[in-house]
């Protein structure tokens, strides 16, 4: 699937709600801090500092999260997500998500990369400010022929809600 086509289907899942519908002012900030990459050739000289930004709009069915990161290859990354909560309590969260990041010429990592994209997804959890992201690495579908593969990648940050504001 095409960048243009996955973009149209994500903005249109997102904004199937009344709620999203009349109100675009996002829901929550996040910001990616640090990576770390477990397995991975001590060789590759990923970088682990990895500053961010992302604004997520809850709606009833899914999550719409966009933004952009400093990856491991230290250049910058725009990503877009969707995520669904599979628990939820007043204060701590547990989310599954998939998407897709903009790796450019390193989208080798991948073997399902398209035009520069890569697929991304995995286990989103949070409670209070900080949240974890896993997501899984080499070995999936077929080994990538990239540069620097991982068993799995763990992302941290702060989020924060807009409301708060």
């Amino acid at each position: 699937m095409n960048f243009l086509k996955l973009a149209a289907l994500m903005l249109t899942l997102a904004s199937a709600t009344p709620a999203t519908a009349s109100n675009w002012s996002p829901d929550h900030v996040r910001v990616p801090l640090g990576s770390e990459h477990v397995g991975s050739n001590p060789n590759s000289n990923l970088n682990e500092i990895n500053p961010g930004l992302a604004l997520t709009w809850d709606t009833t069915w899914v999550d719409f999260t966009a933004g952009a990161v400093k990856n491991s290859f230290e250049d910058v990354a725009p990503f877009f997500t969707l995520s669904r909560d599979v628990w939820r309590n007043d204060s701590c969260g547990v989310a599954g998500f998939l998407g897709t990041a903009h790796y450019g010429d390193r989208s080798d990592i991948s073997p399902h990369s398209h035009n520069g994209w890569i697929p991304i997804g995995g286990v989103h959890a949070e409670c209070g400010p900080a949240f974890v992201q896993i997501m899984p690495g080499r070995g999936l579908a077929r080994p990538a022929s990239g540069k620097a593969q991982a068993d799995a990648i763990i992302v941290f940050g702060l989020t924060f809600d807009v409301a708060d504001f």
